[in-house]
């Protein structure tokens, strides 16, 4: 009883725990990512749930059928052993050369390993309707997910409701989803964790405690990985509306279903445990094709494609020659297991070393890449920099040229008002010493019409305006581009409000009545298309 017990321990613990940290984050990261596994409700029932069915082959085996449990050759503890061996190095191989495997389908290929080498043949019906249930299950997920997905989405938009109601009836029909997820789960998976117990222990009560017991104990040691686990799995792939969520939850839960039933037999089909990556992987896609929008790569597809094919390939030969070699069958033993594992081993350490290196290659490629990017990086920073401080200087030099000639022409208009004081003051002086009469008149009439002219500022103001246009060259181009239908005496208004001078001084500049600058304004104001609450000085100053 001692070794009984201690046989279907290491059974289980070597088909549970890769099964639970495989399989398992596709149940809880749909979950998770709707949102359900906050309400008490799902917290509380959806661990009992999976206990649950755990249990229920042990105590419903009128109802619950186990077609593995059929498919064993020899329950005795030399098939268990070989069975679950292969199962072993099936997962262990397939984590060896990068692929996550599927625990179920390594389980079932063991089998059929253990039978040939029971037997001598092979249940070419059960193989043919194993594999057209797992090739059928995705597809039909895929399908069913597009649809519920279209379903949902039809009524987000067109219930006419409000959007908070919506959401709030999605979470709950992702709750009952979660559940139902849940229970789907475990009674399909149920096959594969009672298998053991059940060959060795029979349907007992105690057989169904110690299967609780250990699987219960792998979880817990589970955890803090399959938080993470799924965590990073509804963060990534997961990451959508509860409306999308739900659809995958209420997909896999009816695929999960109905493959459990032996009503499955008359379309030529197995009920058969399936692989909760797979169905997650086909009700991903079916969303994907109804969002146009990718949610999973091709090379996720690719791996999982491969993991569904290599699994039960590599759980058959693994339990193949485990079985010769443990002496499963009457039949006398050579090298040929004992040279297949070694080659295979080989193959598999091979092909481990091949991506290990490729990765390495890979990495090295990416970080030569990397710091090509920023050698790149760096000299367009600097290469903008040298245009920057090019540009500075000679903006700089512009300003400095400009100082200068402001300086001379300082110089220049000093010089020219001391000319005319000095004409206006002799001119003065010759028409003081004339007698009253028409000729000092006139005298005075020229004075007066010198210091007029003088008065208009002409050519000092065309020199200030040439100068704003260089100093302002972009704010005038901006401006023409703008609003091309400004007048020049406009446009210089514009220059005049933008440099902060007030309506005052602009009517001294331009030589009007400020009257005509607030009427100037006004039209000013009516081009750029201002309301009466917009601030011209501030709208102009944006441009």
């Amino acid at each position: 009883m001692f070794l009984n017990l201690v046989t279907l321990f290491v059974a289980l613990v070597v088909t549970g725990l890769p099964l639970l940290r495989l399989e398992l984050p596709s149940l809880t990261g749909p979950i998770h990512a709707s949102g359900a596994d906050e309400r008490w409700s799902v917290k509380v029932l959806l661990p009992l749930i999976l206990m649950a069915g755990v249990s229920a082959p042990f105590f419903l085996p009128d109802l619950y059928e186990n077609v593995l449990l059929e498919a064993v050759p020899s329950p005795d503890l030399r098939a268990v052993t070989a069975i679950s061996l292969g199962t072993c190095a099936a997962v262990l191989i397939s984590a060896i050369i990068h692929i996550r495997t599927s625990v179920p389908y390594a389980l079932v290929g063991a089998i059929l390993g253990c039978r040939l080498m029971v037997d001598g043949t092979m249940d070419w019906a059960f193989i043919a309707g194993i594999a057209g249930t797992w090739i059928a299950a995705p597809l039909v997920c895929l399908g069913l997910s597009a649809l519920f997905t279209k379903l949902f989405l039809l009524y987000s938009s067109k219930s006419g409701r409000h959007l908070a109601i919506v959401d709030h009836r999605l979470l709950l029909g992702c709750v009952l989803g979660s559940l139902l997820l849940a229970v789907t789960a475990a009674w399909n998976n149920a096959a594969v964790c009672s298998l053991f117990p059940q060959l060795i222990l029979g349907n007992t009560p105690v057989g169904a405690g110690f299967t609780a017991g250990v699987l219960l104990l792998i979880l817990l040691t589970s955890l803090p990985f399959l938080r993470s686990r799924t965590d990073n799995m509804a963060g990534r792939s997961l990451d959508f509306g509860s409306a999308h969520v739900l659809a995958i939850l209420l997909s896999m839960a009816l695929v999960l279903g109905v493959c459990s039933l032996p009503v499955l037999r008359r379309i030529c089909l197995v009920p058969a445990p399936l692989s909760l990556n797979c169905l997650l992987l086909g009700a991903l896609i079916g969303g994907s094709l109804v969002r146009r929008q990718a949610a999973i790569n091709q090379e996720t597809i690719l791996k999982s494609t491969a993991a569904s094919v290599t699994a039960p390939i590599l759980g058959f030969l693994m339990s193949y020659c485990f079985s010769m070699i443990l002496g499963v069958s009457s039949r006398s033993a050579t090298l040929i297991p004992v040279l297949i594992l070694l080659g295979v081993l080989a193959i598999s350490v091979g092909l481990y070393i091949y991506i290990r290196a490729d990765r390495r290659e890979e990495n090295r490629r990416q970080m030569i890449r990397s710091r090509q990017e920023q050698v790149y990086s760096t000299q367009k920073s600097l290469s903008a920099l040298e245009v920057r401080v090019e540009t500075n200087e000679k903006e700089l030099l512009n300003k400095l040229d400009i100082k200068r000639k402001e300086l001379v022409d300082f110089a220049v208009g000093v010089s020219e008002q001391k000319a005319f004081m000095e004409k206006v003051y002799d001119k003065l002086s010759k028409a003081r010493a004339l007698p009253d009469g028409p000729a000092k008149d006139q005298a005075l009439e020229a004075i007066l019409k010198d210091l007029r002219e003088r008065m208009y500022f002409t050519r000092e103001m065309n020199d200030f305006y040439a100068r704003s246009e260089v100093l302002h060259r972009d704010f005038n181009m901006r401006l023409k581009e703008s609003y091309p239908s400004l007048t020049e005496s406009e446009r210089k208004l514009a220059n005049l409000l933008r440099q902060g001078f007030s309506s005052k001084y602009i009517a001294s500049l331009m030589n009007i009545t400020p009257k005509s600058v607030e009427i100037s304004r006004y039209r000013l104001r009516n081009k750029l298309g201002l309301s009466r609450s917009d601030n011209l000085v501030q709208f102009i100053k944006s441009i």
